[in-house]
């Protein structure tokens, strides 16, 4: 397993595009836990969303410190304790993870994007048409209004979960959103899964 040193030196972009449709939802794709962990849950967390786009980084960051406020878990920003880096070193990283005795680090970053497009042809039957005159409006329907296509887009996002004793990675999830209606809606769908997952892999306590 990577150490969390070495996955801060990754430190890469997060874009989130605009797509307006409909309720945005966070799909996990892919769920893993150390099975020889044997601790308890986690309780002063450090949330870290890796990105280049600093409003990004702090709506991400800011929306899961709240979430998890609400379970009565103590979590903090990253940019709140390190605001002039916008890639933080591994000596900083170091020393305020020491001086504020954090016990774990959460680390989202968007692993990819995948543009789609579906064809929706025409719908066509055998059935019976009534007559000349039935197929011909029925097969004209289908002639002069011919199938059509639909763009979506799937967003993969990856978080980890660090011990910071150890520095080993704990917990790791991946969620896919499809056309997600804002980067707020991506961002809080995310949020949402991955607090309920928490939860219920008992890495945080249950509100």
């Amino acid at each position: 397993m990577r150490s969390l040193s070495a996955i801060f030196k990754d430190w890469g972009p997060l874009f989130f595009a605009v797509i307006l449709l409909s309720c945005t939802t966070a799909k996990p794709i892919m769920e893993w836990r150390d099975p020889g962990y044997m601790g308890g849950p986690f309780e002063n967390i450090l949330i870290v969303g890796m990105s280049d786009h600093v409003t990004v980084r702090r709506l991400f960051e800011n929306t899961f410190v709240d979430r998890l406020q609400e379970e009565n878990v103590k979590a903090t920003p990253s940019f709140a304790v390190m605001p002039k880096e916008a890639r933080p070193s591994e000596e900083s990283i170091k020393a305020i993870i020491s001086e504020i005795k954090f016990d774990s680090v959460i680390i989202t970053h968007l692993v990819g994007v995948e543009e789609n497009e579906v064809y929706h042809p025409p719908s066509y039957s055998m059935a019976p048409y009534g007559g000349f005159y039935g197929y011909h409006g029925y097969v004209g329907g289908y002639v002069y209004e011919p199938g059509y296509y639909t763009r979506y887009d799937r967003f993969r996002l990856e978080t980890n979960l660090y011990d910071v004793k150890t520095e080993k990675l704990i917990w790791s999830m991946q969620s896919e959103s499809l056309n997600p209606s804002s980067e707020e809606a991506l961002i809080k769908a995310k949020i949402k899964t991955v607090t309920e997952r928490l939860k219920r892999q008992k890495l945080i306590v249950e509100n």
